[in-house]
């Protein structure tokens, strides 16, 4: 009975201490948001809308550079490449913004 109390507080105090160490979760609701304005900025640069009316959507410097870097991508010829554009623009805003955080 020893040997069992024994094992299960051992077990117990080593879930504990890695709990204590675990990071602390993320909130991704600010990735979320970053996620979402690089698919439109994406999504106006698949749409061959001029800079300058996209422009008028981009209030700030970071949310400007974010603009400007969707607009750096070609512009693809199908709307399934188009898609694939703005979806791969979104995820690496979204991971790029997990890792500042992390």
């Amino acid at each position: 009975m020893k040997k069992i109390n024994t094992a299960l507080l051992i077990s117990i105090m080593s879930l504990i201490s890695l709990t204590t160490y675990a990071a602390p979760p993320v909130n991704t609701e600010v990735c979320d948001d970053w996620a979402s304005k690089a698919g439109s900025y994406m999504l106006f640069r698949q749409m061959n809308t001029p800079i300058h009316e996209a422009m008028e959507n981009a209030i700030g410097n970071v949310t400007r550079g974010l603009l400007l870097s969707a607009y750096q991508q070609p512009v693809a010829e199908t709307n399934e490449g188009k898609q694939q554009a703005i979806d791969n623009f979104k995820n690496k805003t979204y991971g790029d913004c997990i890792s500042q955080m992390e």
